[in-house]
């Protein structure tokens, strides 16, 4: 689709939609089938399988690439849209990609400080009744101070942060199961701990992902962004292609107390085409959190799968950076 592309390297470009006025420009066509969804919280519980590293872009067809730029969105009535990429016009986004990058469109800064929450009860500590095993994961005991502030726990059973004050990054597989249907509990709770939720929880408004994972649940491209209805708070995290160092994982660990952030701290040891593996440690319900640089204030990853030997992610490419960049220019 000619006017995909088009439409696609000039969102690359281009600011942010000021209005939307501009909507029918968008390159998401409404599809005629309603979604499927699967109701219920915490329904993400378990580590999706880490079945080793991804393979190289070098390696996959046109086809294969074409299912990775394109999108699927929904809305929570089940409207859904579908923005579809041709095969024959990948080489001419990866050609804008690389123009791109030397121009440097590959990085972000954070954005405001949130305002402060109305009650307080910031520092509240949990202790795990059991460990077993070797667990190097540090509770978050004030979820208000930077950079904790903007990571927050989905419904679903998923880690997200807001990388604008309305759009969450987390995995693909925190939306959509893989297999064409969609999760339905993706309310955002920013900075909880425990029973105490500073900002409240926020309702979404669409939910994003790849083609790819969708409907093939293709790890290579597992990656999603939910949209708000509403910013929680004003602040988000910085976010931009990833460059290599130490990398913090924060977010909320199925198998400790509930509500409760923990984090930890590791270099990658591997990175490909699509993914990064490191010993980070990890668990169930920290799907969807940022794999980040400087101290936890810039995202550059995203965590998704883990094994007995390593966990893995979604690397933050130049490509994934831009599309996340079109998404949010589609719908601000």
């Amino acid at each position: 689709m000619k006017s995909l592309v088009a439409l696609s390297l000039a969102l690359l470009v281009s600011a942010p939609l000021a209005n939307t006025a501009e909507a029918k420009e968008r390159p998401f066509q409404k599809m005629s089938a309603k979604a499927k969804f699967i109701h219920g919280d915490n329904l993400v519980r378990d580590v999706l399988p880490e079945r080793g590293g991804s393979i190289d872009a070098r390696l996959q067809s046109p086809r294969q690439k074409a299912a990775g730029l394109s999108a699927v969105m929904v809305t929570p009535n089940g409207d859904q849209y579908a923005a579809s990429m041709n095969p024959e016009d990948v080489a001419v986004f990866e050609k804008a990609i690389r123009d791109l990058e030397l121009l440097g469109r590959n990085a972000s800064t954070p954005g405001n400080a949130p305002v402060r929450p109305a009650l307080d009860g910031g520092d509240i500590r949990f202790m795990p009744k059991v460990v077993i095993g070797t667990d190097d994961r540090v509770q978050i005991t004030n979820t208000v101070a930077s950079p904790y502030w903007h990571i927050g726990r989905i419904g679903i059973g998923c880690t997200g942060t807001l990388i604008t004050p309305k759009h969450v990054l987390t995995a693909g597989h925190c939306v959509s199961n893989g297999a064409g249907t969609w999760y339905s509990s993706l309310n955002f709770t920013v900075a909880q701990n425990g029973s105490y939720q500073p900002w409240g929880t926020t309702s979404w408004a669409r939910a994003v992902t790849t083609s790819a994972w969708h409907n093939s649940a293709d790890t290579n491209y597992d990656y999603a962004l939910i949209v708000l209805s509403s910013a929680p708070h004003g602040g988000n995290s910085g976010w931009g292609v990833y460059s290599g160092g130490t990398h913090t994982i924060t977010g909320y660990p199925g198998e400790k107390p509930f509500g409760t952030m923990w984090t930890h701290s590791g270099t990658p040891w591997t990175s490909g085409s699509y993914r990064l593996c490191y010993t980070i440690d990890t668990s169930g319900g920290n799907s969807g959190s940022g794999i980040s640089s400087g101290g936890g204030v810039y995202v550059r990853g995203i965590h998704t799968t883990g094994s007995a030997s390593q966990n893995c992610g979604t690397r933050l490419t130049s490509t994934v950076y831009n599309t996340l960049q079109s998404w949010i220019s589609t719908y601000p």
